[in-house]
């Protein structure tokens, strides 16, 4: 009897373990998802290139920088930039399991003057937008209560 009852609680402790990975890994991308759009969509926009250059990547952050998806002049293709940039992060961003991607999700922008932009070096965006953008991530996680309990997204 002592047997069978260590055998149900170990099925148990296992299964309770895979529910606590599932779950953190949802957590983990649904903070990417929605800081990735609010930073993208926060950061100010002339040729498109500051909001292009928001990429995604696992296990270690991307060094790269690229031309804008569509340039543009005063802002004409901020819309369409930040739509691939956003499209680029959720080709990534599910593909995200601890197992496979240890070192987390990275969410990066390479260009020198992200900095100035991001302390308000433009009319366009209060300063401190990329920090505006993780508590948006936050608050995603703080909300997601039925993503902790085993259901949600």
């Amino acid at each position: 009897m002592a047997t069978s009852d260590l055998h149900q609680f170990d099925a148990r402790m296992k299964a309770l373990g895979r529910t606590i990975a599932a779950n953190s890994d949802k957590l983990v991308r649904k903070c990417a998802l929605a800081i990735d759009g609010a930073v993208i969509l926060a950061t100010p926009v002339d040729t498109g290139r500051a909001r292009s250059n928001w990429q995604v990547s696992l296990n270690e952050p991307n060094s790269a920088t690229r031309e804008p998806y569509a340039p543009g002049l005063a802002g004409s293709t901020g819309g369409a930039n930040a739509q691939a940039a956003i499209a680029q992060g959720q080709a990534v961003i599910p593909q995200y399991t601890y197992e496979r991607a240890q070192a987390g999700v990275f969410i990066t922008n390479n260009l020198p003057y992200i900095g100035r932009l991001n302390n308000g070096h433009s009319a366009q965006a209060p300063a401190g937008f990329v920090e505006k953008g993780i508590m948006v991530g936050v608050q995603a996680v703080r909300n997601a209560g039925g993503v902790v309990k085993g259901g949600g997204a």
